[in-house]
């Protein structure tokens, strides 16, 4: 299925009411688990292995394997990358940061006991789940189409004292136009048709653009010449989990955990689109440049409820097993947009957008996995996982519990989002008492029916300083994926809208310095 992504958020808000998309939303449910530099490195397959602060978001019974306690703490360096394609041009976009993957504590309680409960455990580890960081550039010439042509096609059937901020008091709230066709309005880079008179006279619910020209001949509207149209876009952010955890240990054969898992979510989307007229005298307006600004930022909390186990049955064998709720969020966006326009003759104009603001909720759905671990003692591991989630079950409703403005999203959610499954495979070469070499692998199958899967790579070492010190590094590739994509919405059957190819990708390196105590 080729998937065609309006990258532009700007043609998404209407009446003043910014409404997540389903793919806003998949963003939010989806799972790229960072955690320790030793779960990092080993593809994060830990739901049968536990015994480590990154694994206890996986399969809580890993708090239970602790027998003394411990704290960590994992910096990591993570680089996003993009290369696109658009309109035969290429570009490229590098963006690194430095973020936190892991910190926490567990602290157990020996109990004294040679058989039953051996030891109980406390927990307080934060994740991060996902990194929402990336960037994006695109640039090209095109004489087809604008962007302005695409907000003048949007607003067929609003008429023109409806936008206008010297007839309506706030027509970001009381109108049914997106807010960048509002801008566009008031910097006077779109017109009633009535303005070409003759039949167009008393049309005053359509609209011309000022990269448009009207040929009377064909009695069409046409872009009036050469565009430089430019693109950037950069998001950052992340989804992290608090996890509240109590583990304990039955006999070294049985081991469980709970979880209560807070979510923090924070997100942040800065876009620029820019068109520009090779030479203003072609277009009949005069149209020399526009430029759009957009910020949006998501921020909310979410929670859920977690519990596994793990067993021993024999020898170096483990298999573990682990459940989580639903986990729901509240959520609220907040956005803005500036514009700017110029004309040749001198005049140029920029209007500022009021600060919107909305809250709603979303629900993702429950996921389980289960593993199986096999240790040879002073030798090594070898894990194996397998996650499940059924996407198709994500739900969005507004502040007050009602569907009935997300029943487009939630219905295209149930029928395009998939049972998606995640393979995790990790292993562990001890190279000596002190030094550990570790790799990983990850396979993602898409979340929507008829995309891509998604791997993923890791490496890393692993060292005892000591009885109480250990330190760790992986690295860890996200495998690129490409994604088609327009920066404005299709508005006419002739007018052929640009498509790009952008292929990303993210690469992190993470450190993690364990205590025992």
């Amino acid at each position: 299925m080729k998937k065609i992504i309006t990258l532009c958020l700007s043609l998404t808000m209407v009446a003043g009411l910014f409404a997540q998309t389903a793919e806003d939303a998949l963003g939010i449910a989806q799972d790229y688990y960072e955690g320790t530099a030793r779960s990092m490195a080993m593809g994060n397959a830990f739901t049968a292995l536990g015994g480590d602060l990154g694994a206890i978001g996986i399969n809580p019974a890993s708090s239970g394997v602790f027998r003394c306690s411990q704290i960590t703490f994992s910096p990591s360096l993570t680089t996003s990358r993009s290369a696109v394609n658009y309109l035969g041009n290429n570009t490229s976009d590098k963006k690194t940061g430095l973020t936190i993957s892991n910190f926490g504590t567990v602290i157990t309680f020996d109990t004294g006991n040679y058989t039953g409960l051996l030891n109980y455990n406390f927990g307080v580890v934060y994740n991060k789940k996902s990194s929402f960081r990336s960037v994006m550039r695109a640039a090209g010439t095109t004489s087809n189409s604008s962007m302005l042509s695409s907000i003048a096609a949007g607003l067929e059937g609003i008429y023109w004292e409806d936008i206008d901020l010297e007839k309506t008091s706030n027509p970001y709230s009381s109108s049914n136009a997106s807010w960048p066709a509002i801008l566009a309005w008031n910097t006077y880079v779109l017109a009633p048709l009535s303005t070409l008179g003759g039949k167009y006279a008393d049309v005053n619910d359509s609209y011309l653009a000022s990269t448009e020209n009207y040929n009377e001949a064909t009695d069409e509207l046409q872009i009036g010449g050469p565009l430089n149209q430019r693109f950037n876009r950069k998001t950052y952010g992340g989804n992290e989990q608090y996890s509240f955890n109590f583990g304990g240990n039955i006999s070294d054969f049985l081991f469980f955990g709970v979880n209560l898992n807070c979510m923090a979510v924070d997100q942040t989307v800065e876009e620029y689109y820019e068109e520009v007229a090779q030479n203003a005298s072609l277009f009949q307006d005069g149209f020399v440049s526009m430029d759009n600004s957009f910020w949006l930022r998501t921020r909310g909390t979410g929670i859920n409820f977690q519990a596994g186990l793990i067993v021993t049955p024999f020898g170096g064998l483990r298999l573990g097993a682990s459940v989580s709720t639903p986990t729901w969020y509240n959520l609220t966006d907040e956005w803005d947009y500036t514009m700017n326009t110029a004309f040749n003759n001198g005049n140029s104009y920029t209007e500022y957008s009021p600060t919107g603001t909305y809250s709603y909720k979303l629900t993702t759905p429950m996921r389980w996995s289960v593993g199986a671990a096999y240790t040879a003692a002073g030798f090594g591991l070898l894990s194996i996982d397998y996650e499940s989630v059924n996407y198709a079950g994500m739900l969005l409703k507004d502040y007050d519990g009602n569907y009935g403005i997300f029943n487009d999203e939630n219905s295209y959610m149930a029928g395009n989002f998939a049972n998606a499954h995640v393979l995790r495979v990790g292993a562990e070469v001890r190279l000596g008492q002190r030094m550990a070499l570790r790799g990983g692998y990850q396979n993602y199958s898409p979340a929507v029916k008829g995309g891509a899967s998604r791997n993923a790579w890791s490496a890393g070492l692993g060292f005892n300083l000591g009885e109480a010190t250990t330190l760790d590094f992986a690295w860890t590739k996200l495998a690129s994926v490409s994604d088609t994509f327009q920066l404005y919405g299709n508005y006419s059957d002739y007018t052929s809208v640009p498509e790009g190819v952008n292929t990303r990708s993210m690469s992190k390196i993470v450190c993690t310095l364990g205590i025992k105590f």
